[in-house]
């Protein structure tokens, strides 16, 4: 087996399993917009978006050690991911009895709120577990297989939330087992066709992972760690602030637009985990990276044209017309966070450089440069401006991010030139 990670082609199948995901994701909400009523939708939201950076401590940055390793490693890979995966399984439970806990007491309300809460966590946790099978997938060549698992993952969920509304209406147990559908579906067949195509792995170099103990992974993971805690709260940190700052109502409306953007902000991480895969390949030979970091960087500038005006046509129509009962104010908004997806995407090759490079922590500093110059202005600006205070803080964010990306990129320690 020789099948080989290809930009394009690899990115595509993983933008188009995204696509699917996020089309359902969108039928979804518009399932929970209707189904809840008197904030709870917004509660809903906060918790979820509360677990999703909760649980993303359980990655502990090993499967980013995976997709940049796993090629390169050769027959040593399905033993790496297997100790992965058993260090993660000992982080999962503090976290979901931890953020369970904190999510209730967040949300408050009732002890219904409070069970709903556990198995939420618990939904995270299961989903972060899919990821060491996953990056091999990718590592390997094999992102159609990668975009089988996201597939399952969003479709169950999708399925499983259209019946539990039917049966049981608002109920927040029963969405919430809903949601433990499509995580429980993907870790099954994440682990077995990751396996498969581990068994078929041969040869290999000598790398650090190939033999460092639990600890040692944990130390390697870290900076990869506090990375991918920056990816979720990025996107995210607006909406935690606005459910500290503001009301429930108010995290509704900017989710609506929120669904519009990240629709065209999960190719943007699509494309960056191929990148980490495909720079990796060669990221001790300074030549050829550069060749390919040039080569993404013309692919993405051209995409960056289109996709602005386009994206920014298609995101208001569809929210003019799924969601019809918000649509005059969050509209609005979405035109704002257009402008942050812009700099997102511009930013995806210099980020990508960094976390491939000697120091990858100076990747995970740079998102969170990002983060606390975003959170910084949502406190400033949300008490003022309310929701649109929030849009212009994700600009801000967006707009630091691709600065520092960039100086870092092309310092004499890391340049490509």
């Amino acid at each position: 087996m020789s099948r080989k990670v290809r930009l394009e082609r690899d990115t595509i199948w993983l933008s188009t399993a995204d696509l699917f995901s996020l089309l359902v994701g969108i039928a979804v909400h518009v399932i929970l917009t209707r189904t809840f009523s008197d904030g709870d939708y917004g509660r809903w939201v906060l918790l979820l978006d509360l677990f999703y950076l909760t649980a993303t401590f359980v990655d502990l940055g090993l499967p980013t050690l995976i997709g940049r390793d796993g090629e390169r490693l050769g027959a040593a890979a399905p033993d790496l991911v297997h100790r992965c995966l058993k260090i993660q399984i000992r982080f999962a439970l503090p976290i979901i009895l931890i953020g369970g806990a904190v999510g209730w007491l967040w949300v408050g309300e009732s002890n219904v709120w409070l069970v709903a809460s556990l198995i939420l966590a618990l939904s995270a946790c299961v989903q972060i577990l899919t990821y060491a099978h996953r990056a091999a997938l990718r590592s390997l060549g094999e992102s159609r297989q990668e975009a089988v698992v996201r597939t399952v993952d969003r479709g169950a969920t999708a399925v499983a939330i259209v019946v539990a509304a039917s049966m049981f209406g608002a109920h927040p147990i029963a969405l919430a087992l809903a949601t433990f559908a499509g995580p429980v579906g993907a870790i099954l067949i994440a682990i077995r066709l990751g396996e498969k195509r581990l068994q078929l792995t041969e040869g290999g170099v000598s790398l650090e992972t190939e033999k460092a103990g639990g600890w040692e992974l944990i130390g390697l993971g870290l900076p990869f760690l506090l990375a991918a805690v920056a990816l979720v709260a990025n996107v995210r940190v607006e909406k935690l602030m606005l459910g500290l700052l503001s009301t429930p109502e108010s995290v509704e409306t900017f989710q609506i637009a929120w669904l519009a953007f990240i629709a065209g902000y999960a190719p943007i991480l699509s494309v960056r985990a191929v990148m980490l895969s495909w720079f990796g390949e060669v990221r001790d030979d300074r030549e050829r990276l550069r060749h390919r970091a040039k080569r993404a960087m013309y692919i993405l500038s051209l995409a960056s044209i289109p996709g602005f005006f386009i994206g920014g046509w298609v995101g208001g129509l569809a929210i003019d017309a799924v969601f019809p009962t918000y649509a005059g104010d969050s509209v609005g908004i979405f035109d704002w966070l257009l402008i942050a997806w812009l700099l997102a995407l511009l930013s995806s090759v210099p980020l990508t450089l960094i976390q491939v490079s000697a120091q990858p922590l100076h990747y995970a500093a740079i998102l969170w440069i990002g983060i606390i110059c975003d959170g910084i202005a949502c406190a400033l600006l949300i008490p003022e401006r309310g929701v649109e205070g929030a849009a212009h803080a994700a600009i801000i964010g967006a707009g630091a991010v691709l600065a520092a990306a960039t100086y870092a990129a092309l310092s004499p320690s890391e340049s490509i030139s």
